[in-house]
């Protein structure tokens, strides 16, 4: 992990959801579920979204619980996941006043990029129509757009834990605490980048945060439920971990291409921070490289190298949100260096895109953090707080 301040301990703020007296079941499995609608989200799925501010973001030891309360009546080892859903609908801002109607628009989903029901968060590719009529003598209404939806249905994340067998997953609140998370970050970022202060976020741009709702019956009653989403560009590219899984692709980086981008990467983590967000998932799977291509395919070498995208924040935190304020590296006029920020790093998760004699060899990689932002490169960030020895292997 990249090194930064400590900070003090941070209390397991998770809700507990207790069982009722007594001991819970053994090898408890998700129980049949007949009132649960298969996963919707598919090309042709066509629904009206809304505008939405997000609650606070919480759920994790940086942020505390908000304003989450579990229900003694509510058993996660003896209901539903329908159930769980219903009875914990998403929730609201707690200082949000009555106000005009929301923006709305048409969301209809043109093709999927990680829809399964129970892996969490639900990705679509979708094209959005605003309903917005423009007011008289002021042109055209909105055009429509494209984007990436990032859809936070608890009905399809994994009710059973997948770190935990036999254990069941408070589903509802884990949505709304992912939901937060990545509505409360994009936004920091976005908003930073509209002020000037975006170069080398390497964030997508944020088109928002929306809702809308679906039908469902629960214990004969027809009801609607809430759903929460956010809207984002949608990168024409693969991820680094596809065009690691693509022999051929990755043939057509070099080794210093890969490292060229590897260094791109490392410095928006950088900026990031100094912006106020730490994203805490870098991994190969959430840097797309903007290519103009979904497909991995080989790179012409006459092309300039693609522009990493970090994406997925909904483990990320917006440091002054959080309950220790701003973080000791914002308050300088530059980021932190990367080489100091990853000198202790392994990128176990990069293994494939970087160079082989990394493998176990932390001087190796250390060496190449010197050399990449040591030198005229260090003017560009903060001074490094303390001599970086090198490991012995």
């Amino acid at each position: 992990m990249p090194s930064s301040t400590p900070m003090p301990p941070l209390p397991d703020i998770r809700p507990r959801f207790a069982p009722q007296p007594g001991p819970p079941p053994q090898l408890w499995s998700p129980p049949p579920d007949p009132e649960k609608p298969a996963c919707p989200y598919r090309p042709g799925f066509a629904v009206e979204i809304k505008r939405h501010i997000p609650p606070p973001p919480f759920g994790d030891p940086h942020y505390g619980p908000g304003t989450w309360r579990e229900r003694s009546d509510v058993d996660l080892y003896k209901v539903t996941q329908t159930r769980v859903v219903v009875e914990y609908p998403p929730l609201e801002h707690p200082h949000a006043s009555p106000s005009p109607p929301a923006p709305a628009a048409k969301l209809t989903i043109l093709s999927a990029l990680a829809v399964e029901d129970g892996r969490g968060p639900q990705l679509v590719v979708c094209s959005i129509t605003p309903y917005t009529s423009p007011s008289p003598g002021q042109g055209s209404p909105p055009a429509p757009y494209e984007a990436v939806a990032k859809i936070f249905d608890p009905l399809y994340y994994s009710f059973e834990n997948r770190e935990a067998a036999h254990v069941p997953v408070p589903v509802a609140w884990q949505a709304d605490v992912h939901y937060t998370h990545e509505a409360a970050a994009l936004d920091h970022l976005a908003k930073r980048a509209q002020t000037g202060g975006g170069a080398g976020l390497l964030a997508p741009k944020y088109f928002g945060s929306w809702t809308f709702t679906l039908p469902i019956t629960h214990a004969g009653r027809k009801r609607q439920r809430a759903v929460r989403l956010v809207l984002m560009e949608n990168i024409k590219g693969p991820s680094i971990r596809a065009v690691c899984l693509a022999p051929s692709a990755l043939a057509s980086y070099t080794e210093q291409d890969r490292l060229a981008i590897f260094a791109a990467v490392l410095d928006g983590v950088a900026r990031q921070r100094h912006a106020g967000v730490n994203q805490r998932d870098l991994a190969a799977r959430n840097v797309i490289l903007r290519t103009g291509s979904l497909s991995p395919t080989a790179r012409n070498p006459k092309q300039p190298l693609p522009q990493p995208v970090i994406v997925d924040y909904n483990t990320a935190v917006v440091f002054e949100l959080s309950r220790h304020g701003k973080h000791p590296s914002q308050l300088s006029a530059l980021p932190q260096n990367p080489m100091e920020l990853f000198w202790h790093t392994s990128f176990p998760d990069f293994l494939d895109w970087t160079p082989a004699a990394w493998n176990g060899n932390a001087k190796a990689r250390q060496q190449w953090l010197k050399a990449r932002f040591g030198g005229e490169a260090a003017s560009q960030y903060a001074p490094v707080s303390g001599e970086l020895e090198f490991s012995e292997y």
